[in-house]
């Protein structure tokens, strides 16, 4: 895949500080400020970075670089500065940020689709014929896709695979008008719902239900989770990995902590570790063998500087046998004092 030097200029700034993104743009004349914002905003809408196209662009321009700073640039808050620091005045910078998003639809036609939840997704392309839907789900993350794929009918899923596998020329026309009738029944559907639409609320009220849910007896537990479970599987799914998460392994009694850790291998053990809060830092060491601490420490002189998604997969690595103990019923946390 040709990568553009516009595409490129976007990578590398995902990769730097919202300062020194900033004054490396500043002396950039404001036509390609406007198409790096642009792209920049398409990548993070799409939810979907190349990690070796980075990393190539990475290494084209910065040969002398020794450490990454990937994922300390917030998005969509640096396009903000970007632009009005461009155009000079807010009301500019508004009218700017819109013309661009009418230019990534217009570019990408479901890039709206690329946030939706995939239940949501899934529901809004069931009546749809497999071609329209393969049209749709071949322009989507490849994670998105796996997920819609596993909600639809087996007949329709096997057709749409097929589908996807004999790609046929499309009119942008007939694109974007498909584009606008899936955006448009993704959006109804969310007014008709009750559940909540963004994503950050949605999570916080998640995690105080498995908060609850996890201080109650087994049978108790399971009850309530299959109560969830028969309404919306995806949330009772999203519940059950909000149960025990990185930060809980302080809470965990030292017997359980040390069975569940068995299973975790040392690289990702090394990774998980890589700036984590002195707490936990300290729980883990304390309840893994002397050799395990041996291995962990080769393996994280070895592996360099990681990136954020990784540590953040390897967190999740680790809560991922806490979790399955839990819902066994053999995870113990330690009774907090009255």
């Amino acid at each position: 895949m040709a990568v553009k030097g516009i595409q490129k200029a976007a990578m590398l700034l995902t990769m730097l500080d919202a300062s020194t993104a900033m004054e490396m743009l500043k002396d950039l004349p404001q036509e390609i400020i406007q198409k790096i914002a642009m792209e920049l905003s398409h990548l993070d809408a799409r939810k979907e970075y190349d990690e070796e196209l980075s990393a190539q662009a990475a290494r084209e321009f910065y040969n002398e670089l020794t450490r990454s700073q990937s994922g300390s640039l917030h998005v969509k808050s640096f396009v903000n500065s970007l632009l009005q620091g461009t155009v000079g005045t807010k009301e500019k910078a508004v009218e700017m940020q819109r013309r661009i998003k009418d230019a990534m639809i217009e570019r990408d036609p479901f890039l709206a689709l690329s946030s939706a939840w995939p239940a949501q997704l899934a529901a809004a392309l069931a009546d749809e014929p497999p071609q329209v839907i393969a049209v749709v789900l071949s322009s989507l993350p490849s994670r998105l896709t796996t997920e819609v794929l596993m909600r639809l009918d087996e007949e329709k899923c096997q057709q749409t695979i097929w589908r996807m596998t004999q790609p046929s020329d499309v009119l942008p026309k007939t694109i974007h008008r498909i584009g606008e009738v899936i955006c448009k029944r993704l959006m109804e559907m969310n007014s008709e719902q009750s559940t909540p639409v963004n994503e950050n609320l949605s999570r916080d009220s998640l995690r105080r239900v498995a908060i609850v849910l996890s201080g109650l007896e087994k049978d108790k537990r399971d009850a309530l989770l299959g109560v969830i479970q028969n309404r919306d599987g995806e949330i009772a799914t999203l519940v059950r990995s909000l149960m025990v998460t990185w930060e809980d392994i302080v809470k965990i009694e030292d017997r359980s902590l040390q069975q569940a850790l068995r299973s975790v291998e040392p690289a990702v053990l090394a990774k998980a570790l890589h700036g984590a809060e002195p707490n936990v830092h300290d729980k883990i060491m304390s309840n893994i063998s002397e050799r395990m601490k041996e291995m962990i420490e080769e393996e994280a002189s070895l592996m360099g500087e990681p990136r954020k998604k990784d540590v953040i997969a390897a967190r999740e690595q680790v809560a991922l046998p806490l979790r399955e103990a839990n819902e066994a019923g053999e995870l113990m946390f330690i009774e907090e004092e009255e």
